[in-house]
């Protein structure tokens, strides 16, 4: 639907061959203001309709393009129903003869193979881990403290050091620590993850009472 532009303009003139009052007489400016009035909105109606006439174009491209997606839709539709009926026509009908000769009929079906476990690959060598734990407690350690873990369970790799309870990677790559501390009841400690003389982690530790 396209903007009709209907626009009005009125001339007062003065003194031209009729008589006219003083009153109904405009002053040039007043005529130079009132047309620009009426310019500045024939183009507001006119850009008005230049964007409508753009929404209209926009919305009938859009028609066009899901009128081509409805006989996409159907023109699938039909093949798959023309594959159906074929299906369904090499059937055989109740009375008439399986088109299955006896040998396929009498087929046993097919045993399905067990499924395998899953085998690792990985060479244990390539394998870095490490867990080890005290055999006598700390008594009272003071700041900077070094707690050496001297007891080894695992030590893949031999990043570990039970002398000096640091570990030192064997190869780049991405390594988590974890470890658990107990203390004497109403105590408070904390204990921090050291990496090349850098806090990399810290735990706090509080004993609570046994009362």
């Amino acid at each position: 639907m396209k903007t009709q532009l209907s626009v009005a303009l009125v001339f007062v003139l003065c003194g031209i061959g009729i008589n006219t009052a003083a009153t109904d007489c405009i002053s040039r400016k007043e005529f130079d203001d009132f047309k620009a009035n009426v310019l500045n909105h024939i183009q507001e109606l006119t850009l008005k309709n230049d964007k409508q006439a753009k929404e209209i174009e926009y919305q009938k491209k859009a028609i066009l393009d899901l009128k081509r997606m409805l006989v996409k839709y159907d023109e699938t539709s039909n093949n798959s129903n023309q594959n159906d009926t074929a299906v369904t026509s090499n059937q055989s009908l109740p009375g008439e003869p399986s088109m299955l000769s006896t040998k396929d009929s009498l087929k046993p079906p097919r045993k399905r193979e067990a499924m395998q476990p899953r085998q690792l690959t990985a060479n244990p060598t390539d394998v870095i881990a490490f867990y080890a734990y005290l055999t006598n407690a700390e008594i009272n350690p003071g700041a900077h403290h070094i707690i050496v873990y001297d007891h080894v369970i695992t030590n893949s790799g031999n990043g570990y050091s039970k002398h000096s309870g640091s570990f030192t990677a064997p190869k780049a790559g991405m390594y988590v620590f974890s470890w658990t501390t107990f203390v004497d009841p109403h105590s408070y400690f904390p204990i921090e993850l050291i990496h090349n003389s850098v806090r990399a982690g810290i735990v706090f530790v509080q004993g609570l009472s046994t009362e």
